[in-house]
């Protein structure tokens, strides 16, 4: 299921709380207040927004569970902040903190009033958001070019006086509503908010991409507006809400830190660290106790059918999807020269499967099942398309002085420490938190 990283940061914290009662100090509260941390109010509106995002995903979740969230996001955040005074913290993404706010508050509005919003941008012709314009975009190669073409190769973003030019030069003018004044939105407000990849189309001058951002952030800036105007929250609330925004992500930097959460592609040193400290007792124990995560494929006896075209191979596909049966379509279809064994390619097993394209890729199919085609990926000669029926598989258990069971389980145990060192933190820090929790909103 898909999920916004902010709600899965609150989904995770409902499962680690669930293991200890120390949050659970109560009232008395207004009724208002669905908690107070450390002296800092939790209003219930803001908790219903919260909720309300949260049962577009999981409609049984309780507002206890989300309450519970959003409490440990707080106490973990303020560890985040006392970590990050000592020790600053690497920009590890593409977009800067006010950006990742914005689009965590944005995702958060849009999941939460999704119906209303619906609604609103029928009643109000917001389906596209350029309708809001009130002069043309200034969209002009030869105007952005001196603001956007780098002065070096070198270069990853614009010089200062570049950048100043950007902060004075108004991209789109545009109005929500006929008594809302006009906004503007500048060249900086569109290229701060994005990342070094899509900075590039910028600096390319692509017109269409910067039309396409301006776009969306016209659609940002309409939700925000609609929130603002209709929901009815007070700014008690909001601000509370914003808080809480900022308490997600500052517990994803924790997280991160703590190696419990790493980007694509991005290194995580205190998970690799620990991993390689892993002794080969340790390995051994995790072998047996989860030795089902070890198996793997070693042989498979496998048939195929060949045809010369994607036209061919998708109505053979078909008729066996129909009920013809593997044998009767390889007599009837296939043009391999072994038609007549029944298209049989024997047993392949892990040696024998780099012998050509068409063992390895039968070697990793479903037992039992008949492929969708595969084009046969050589460069030269004509094509030809590829169906396979693997009749029988055998696995085995990879031995346990592998190189493979060894990174396997060594990471394995690695996230077990690192999770246990985050529920002694957040214990820790919920033991001394001074926590009130309103059990009559809940």
């Amino acid at each position: 299921m898909a999920m916004h990283r902010w709600m899965l940061a609150i989904v995770l914290a409902v499962a680690a709380v669930g293991g200890y009662a120390g949050w659970q100090q109560w009232g008395p509260l207004p009724d208002s207040v669905a908690a107070r941390v450390d002296g800092d109010a939790i209003p219930a509106a803001t908790l219903d927004v919260f909720v309300a995002a949260a049962r577009r995903s999981e409609p049984d979740i309780s507002r206890e569970s989300v309450l519970k969230g959003l409490v440990e996001n707080r106490l973990l955040a303020a560890v985040a902040d006392a970590q990050h005074d000592h020790h600053g913290h690497p920009e590890r993404v593409g977009y800067d903190s006010a950006t990742r706010h914005e689009q965590q508050r944005f995702k958060l509005i849009r999941t939460a009033y999704a119906d209303a919003l619906r609604e609103a941008v029928n009643d109000n012709g917001m389906g596209n958001s350029l309708d809001s314009l009130t002069a043309p975009l200034a969209l002009s190669r030869e105007a952005l070019a001196p603001m956007l073409t780098l002065e070096q190769a070198l270069y990853s973003t614009m010089a200062e006086a570049q950048q100043q030019a950007a902060r004075e030069y108004v991209l789109a003018r545009y109005r929500f509503a006929d008594d809302q004044p006009e906004q503007t939105l500048t060249l900086w407000d569109l290229y701060r908010r994005q990342n070094i990849q899509l900075k590039v189309q910028m600096h390319n001058l692509n017109l269409d991409f910067i039309r396409e951002a301006v776009k969306q952030q016209l659609t940002m800036a309409y939700v925000f507006y609609w929130f603002e105007q209709q929901a009815g929250l007070s700014r008690t609330a909001i601000a509370a809400m914003d808080r809480s925004i900022d308490d997600a992500l500052q517990r994803e930097t924790l997280m991160h830190d703590m190696g419990l959460m790493q980007d694509i592609h991005d290194d995580n040193p205190q998970l690799r660290e620990l991993a390689a400290q892993v002794t080969d007792a340790q390995i051994a124990d995790y072998y047996a106790a989860h030795q089902a995560l070890f198996t793997r494929v070693e042989r498979v006896r496998a048939r195929h059918l060949r045809v010369n075209s994607q036209q061919q191979a998708d109505r053979v596909h078909e008729l066996i999807h129909d009920g013809l049966s593997f044998d009767q379509a390889v007599a009837d279809y296939s043009v391999a020269l072994d038609r007549d064994q029944g298209g049989e390619l024997g047993w392949i097993d892990r040696q024998s499967r780099q012998d050509h394209w068409t063992r390895a890729l039968a070697f990793v199919q479903p037992e039992g099942v008949v492929s969708p085609p595969f084009r046969s990926p050589d460069a030269d000669g004509e094509p030809y398309w590829e169906l396979f029926l693997v009749e029988e598989k055998v696995t085995a258990y990879q031995s346990l002085d592998s190189e493979s069971v060894r990174y396997r389980a060594g990471r394995a145990v690695a996230q077990e420490r690192l999770q246990q060192r985050f529920q002694s933190l957040l214990a820790e820090v919920t033991e001394q938190a001074s926590l009130r929790i309103n059990r009559e909103i809940l």
